[in-house]
């Protein structure tokens, strides 16, 4: 079976269409699955808008106060009961077939499986300095923390249960970094991890994300996992 974990914060324009399209795509390759929606504490209609679909394998939890993606994220994973484990956007940024290719990938003995990022042919919508931020962060990144992955925050991983599990134990990062922090612990394990490339379409006017503000966050979270490391905070070397 397979688990997908979505955190929501603010999104009842767009979980159940999310939550649909994915259903679709499972349902076409004949997988058992669960969907878990982690209402972040929103303060719109997501929660009623995702108890509004009829359908059993949707499991809602929600937060009366907003905790943070990577603390929503870390609660799916423990809620999850799947052999793998799926986490995406709630705005599926993301074509959800990629969730069947991360499955496969998974089965064949990939132990993580990490989304790439490219600019779908054709999109206009992703601006200019989004992508020179993007790039530069990813720069800062490698450098202060010397990883292999080139684009930590991309939205889409996949993980068997086991390895989730010893990945999430350890991490400490309950805000946007916390992507960051599930790719250095990945490699610092010693798991064999892939990319999948994912083709982006964006949607600007709706973004949750505050492009300066939460890059300095971001700066300062993994400057803060660089720190923990030194320290042995991780338990590896």
């Amino acid at each position: 079976m397979i688990s997908i974990i979505i955190p929501a914060f603010n999104e009842e324009k767009r979980i159940k269409k999310t939550i649909e399209a994915i259903i679709r795509e499972i349902s076409i390759n004949k997988i058992k699955y669960e969907i878990l929606v982690i209402n972040d504490g929103s303060q719109d209609r997501t929660e009623e808008v995702v108890k509004g679909i009829k359908n059993e394998n949707i499991k809602l939890y929600s937060f009366v106060k907003n905790k943070g993606k990577g603390s929503a994220v870390r609660y799916g994973m423990e809620k999850a009961k799947g052999n793998y484990i799926v986490f995406t956007d709630a705005d599926l940024p993301y074509p959800p077939e990629k969730i069947i290719t991360a499955h496969t990938m998974l089965e064949k003995g990939t132990d993580a499986v990490f989304g790439m990022r490219i600019i779908k042919k054709g999109e206009s919508g992703y601006p200019w300095y989004r992508r020179i931020l993007s790039k530069g962060f990813g720069v800062f990144v490698r450098k202060s923390i010397h990883i292999r992955q080139k684009d930590t925050q991309c939205g889409f991983k996949a993980f068997k249960k086991e390895v989730a599990q010893s990945i999430f134990d350890k991490m400490t990062l309950k805000g946007w970094g916390f992507d960051v922090e599930i790719v250095f612990l990945a490699e610092k394990l010693g798991f064999k991890t892939e990319r999948i490339m994912l083709e982006l379409s964006h949607d600007e006017q709706t973004s949750n994300v505050k492009i300066i503000s939460d890059a300095v966050k971001m700066a300062i979270e993994v400057l803060s996992i660089r720190k923990k490391y030194k320290k042995g905070i991780y338990g590896i070397e």
